[in-house]
Formats: C-alpha cells, structure tokens, sequence
C-alpha cells in the first residue's frame, strides 16, 4: 500500500476514534449532570430514598467522567458515604469515606481543615468492637481543628468549635475522657451567638449528658435546664431536643435526691407524649433491683411480675406481685427497686391521670 494512502487512513481512524470519545463525554457529563440535579432536588424536597439513588448515580457516574481520584468525585464519594452512614450501611460508607480521605490529603494536605470531618464521618463508620480506632479518628479530627485554630484564629472560628463539638460527642459515646472536648465548644458557642441558636442548645444538652456520665449530677442539671427557657419560647412544634432534655433532668435530679423537682419533667413528657395503651409503659428513671446474694451464690433465677399504678406525678403507688419464681426475696428487692421509679404519666382532657399497668423483672444469672 501506498505510504501516503497508509498515513491519510490512519489519520482518518484517529480522527473518528477523538469524535466518538468526545462524543462519549458529551454524553456521560450530560448523564452526571441530570443525576447530580436530581440528588440536589431530591434534598430540597428532603425525599430520603432519591437522595440516596441520585447520589450514588452520581458518584458512580462522576467516576467514570472526573476519574477515581480526583477531588470533584471524592467529593461524590463524601456525599454518598454520609447517605450509607444514615442507613447504617457502615463498610459501604467506610470505604468510601477511606478513598476520599486519600485524595482530600493529596488535594489540601495532611492537616487540612477539610480533612476534620472525613475523620469525624470514619470514626463513625466503625463498630464498637473497633472502638480504639474509632477514638483515634476522632482525636485526628481534634487535633486538625486545634491546629488550625492556633494558625488560623480569625478564620472560620465557628468551625473549629463545630468539629470540637461533633467529635466531643462522639468520643462521649465510645467512652473517652477526651470528650471534654464538647465544654470548650460550649464555651465558645455561648459567648459568641445567642441562647436559642441550635449550635448553643446542642452543645448545652451534651454538655449536660458530659457531667451526668460523670456524675456531677448538678453541673449536669444546670447545662439540661439552660435551654428550657428556649423550649419554652417555643410555639408550635417542639424542640428536638426537649424530650430528651427532660428525661436527662429526671435522672440526674433522682440521683441528687430531688425527686419532688424531677416530677415536673414527668409530667412535661407525659403532656408531650401520647399514651399507647396498647404498649408497655418505659420508665424515665428506674433503679436494678439487688439479686439476693444467698440466690446469686446458689445460681438461683426467677421472676417477678408486678402490678401497680402511675400517679398523676409519674410515681410507682399500690405495688403488688401478680406472680413470681424464685423465691420471697426476689419479690422483696423488686418491689424496693421499682418504688424508686418515674414514668410519665398518662393525659386524659390535658389532665394527668393515674393508670395502672404491669412489668415483668427477671433475675438471671450470667455466665
């Protein structure tokens, strides 16, 4: 063949060969493109299920146009990985989340203020067995944020206290001292925005949950009752946190021995909350009944079923065993024990009324 003929063919293949690649990239960014607007419209219409089909279209699609490394598909990646975190879909979330860490790094550089919340996210995606990994995710996260607050002072300070406040929380779940990281973040949110801002009454409420873990019951109390007033102002719908708040505050008032100022809160969940008749009543506050060590030495078990009422304040009144195995003593120290006990009480017409109701306490010993 005829070397003219040769080259004018081969320029003709690479010519077709550039069209149908750039074509194929039309295509698949107007392919990302839809996907990506149908996961942002699937967040304003706060639609769970789409944001989740959208955003991995997304990411799958951005992967294929951006590349597996590049920062605009980590980012992907990022969103995705908090989608799988909410379904509890932990591994999916921590692989992702591990392959974005790698590109934020080489994007913004191992100490970056963007990495802090990778950090906070795998720590997250891990089991409790994996606990001491988990507190270190964290810390790395803490550390990122205390760095940049001393390099940085002026710069995103809310930030820094954001990170502080969300890992804090996290290492208050797994256990770790170091969540005294949420009082510094509380610290810096109540002198700097006001006492209804959610970011104050977040870290007030933990802050709470902090010092009832460590039974400084009424260092505890005073951060839970901070925020009532706020509640309070409130109309319509109730806060998130409310509920909560006042459940906390019945625990560490009881264990301050105020049980008269834990009534309150009670009867504030009991007028939060409807009454399922059909269900079993959930204590706010109850005391283990003591196994009986003559029992536990001979490897005795049993149960007891006890009937009684809730009064209009929430307290355990007319105790009576229906039925019990075991012995005499089981049914002594059950009844102490669920004496000690607070429910809400039932609303009838915006009243709180009395309601008798039933529970079973078993007593088993562990192997």
């Amino acid at each position: 063949m005829n070397a003219t003929w040769v080259g004018l063919s081969l320029a003709i293949l690479i010519t077709v060969s550039f069209s149908a690649r750039a074509k194929q990239e039309v295509t698949l960014n107007s392919q990302f493109k839809t996907a990506y607007f149908s996961y942002q419209g699937a967040v304003k219409n706060n639609d769970a299920d789409s944001q989740f089909k959208y955003a991995t279209e997304a990411y799958q699609l951005g992967s294929k146009f951006y590349g597996t490394a590049n920062i605009n598909t980590a980012n992907l990646a990022l969103i995705l990985a908090r989608l799988h975190l909410d379904k509890n879909q932990k591994e999916q979330a921590t692989s992702l989340l591990l392959n974005t860490l790698n590109a934020f790094k080489v994007e913004y550089g191992d100490s970056a203020i963007d990495l802090a919340e990778i950090y906070i996210l795998l720590g997250l995606s891990l089991n409790y067995d994996q606990r001491k990994k988990s507190i270190n995710y964290h810390l790395k996260a803490l550390s990122i944020a205390e760095e940049h607050a001393a390099e940085h002072a002026a710069e995103h300070p809310f930030i820094n206290a954001q990170i502080q406040l969300e890992a804090g929380i996290a290492l208050l779940r797994l256990g770790s001292s170091k969540s005294n990281a949420i009082l510094t973040a509380q610290e810096f949110f109540k002198d700097k925005l006001s006492s209804n801002d959610k970011r104050v009454i977040e870290s007030n409420f933990y802050a709470g949950k902090y010092y009832l873990t460590r039974r400084k019951y009424s260092k505890s109390v005073d951060y839970f009752e901070s925020n009532l007033p706020v509640f309070k102002a409130l109309e319509g719908a109730t806060h998130p946190l409310e509920l909560n708040t006042h459940a906390f505050l019945i625990n560490a008032l009881e264990k301050s021995g105020k049980s008269d100022e834990a009534t309150n809160h009670c009867i504030a969940i009991g007028s939060m909350t409807p009454w399922d008749d059909s269900q079993e009543p959930i204590p706010l506050f109850r005391v283990e009944p003591i196994y009986p060590v003559d029992y536990a030495r001979r490897g005795k078990s049993g149960y007891v079923i006890i009937g009684f009422t809730i009064s209009d304040f929430g307290t355990v009144l007319d105790t009576k065993v229906l039925e019990s195995i075991g012995g005499k003593q089981f049914e002594r120290t059950a009844l102490a024990a669920l004496n000690n006990w607070r429910y809400a009480p039932k609303f009838e017409d915006g009243k709180p009324v009395e309601k008798y109701a039933t529970v079973q306490l078993d007593f088993k010993i562990r192997k």
